[in-house]
């Protein structure tokens, strides 16, 4: 079972370089100190099956996602130029996803309900208390959204948090920043079938080649997204933002459809990227997604 939280937060305090992911993940640990453990840095092949994203402002221009980066002055080279810092003071939003296999829901609930304390984060007094929370079921979520994907024959992908990707194909620290469908759900894919033990290299190259057939990336993938330097650690590191969108291969979906129920597919595949997040430095705030069904727009005759 997959689980997400959306979590309305008060913050207060903080002035300077932050990437909010970092924040988020101090709290939960400090409410619940055995997600530690979850958070820690593991050797082997295992995913990690839970993912926090960075904090969000809400206002009615849209939503900000909440983090530090280089002010480039040019997007040919590598970026050098003035640090953004962040200022927390007022209402945000940031979610919790995991799988019950690794944390209960009572649990996951636990960690962010009556968070209201302060206390020293990065040579600062920081005060946060919860204000609102909202459980998500995820497979419902993704079930709609893949029946009204399949309906609409396209679907939106918004990186909501800076994003790096990783090449199933690769193994190596280099991150991919092409955001093919290969690319971008090969965590998810790798996931679930290690949930469900059913992973093997074949098996989860087979996967994601499906996918790769029936969601065509479209001519704008590079018009729509640009790469931001988002300072985490001591050095700025590039990373993924904006949105993409796919649309259905009509062909390969007929194919497919024949030996699977395609709607159940992607909402399940939905379900993990949602929960779980894409990508490398998920458990630190990196590659939060939104799902979005998009209506195709069509020229009147």
């Amino acid at each position: 079972m997959l689980s997400i939280l959306r979590v309305k937060l008060l913050v207060r305090g903080f002035y300077g370089h932050l990437f909010s992911g970092k924040l988020v993940k101090t709290i939960l640990i400090r409410k619940v100190p055995e997600l530690a453990d979850l958070f820690k840095p593991t050797v082997g092949s295992a995913p990690k099956l839970v993912h926090v994203s960075p904090l969000f402002k809400i206002s009615s221009s849209g939503v900000e996602c909440i983090y530090s980066y280089v002010k480039c002055h040019s997007e040919v080279v590598k970026c050098s130029g003035p640090v953004i810092p962040v200022k927390l003071d007022g209402l945000y939003d940031f979610y919790f996803g995991f799988t019950n296999s690794v944390l209960s829901l009572t649990k996951g609930v636990e960690a962010v309900l009556g968070i209201d304390e302060c206390f020293e984060f990065m040579g600062q007094e920081v005060c946060v208390a919860t204000r609102e929370v909202e459980y998500i079921d995820a497979k419902t979520l993704a079930r709609e959204i893949a029946s009204k994907v399949i309906e609409s024959g396209k679907v939106k992908i918004v990186f909501a948090s800076p994003t790096m990707l990783r090449d199933p194909l690769r193994r190596s620290k280099y991150k991919s920043f092409s955001p093919t469908p290969f690319n971008l759900f090969s965590t998810p894919i790798y996931a679930i079938q290690y949930i469900t033990g059913q992973y093997s290299p074949r098996r989860l190259r087979l996967h994601l080649m499906i996918l790769h057939r029936i969601l065509n990336e479209t001519y704008s993938i590079y018009k729509t997204t640009r790469v931001k330097w988002v300072l985490y650690g001591k050095r700025p590191e590039p990373a993924i933002v904006g949105y993409i969108n796919y649309y259905l291969n009509k062909d390969y979906l007929e194919q497919y459809s024949k030996v699977l129920n395609i709607n159940e597919y992607l909402a399940e595949v939905f379900a993990a990227t949602m929960t779980l997040g894409i990508g490398a430095g998920r458990t630190a705030g990196f590659g939060h997604v939104f799902i979005e069904p998009s209506i195709v727009e069509r020229a009147e005759n």
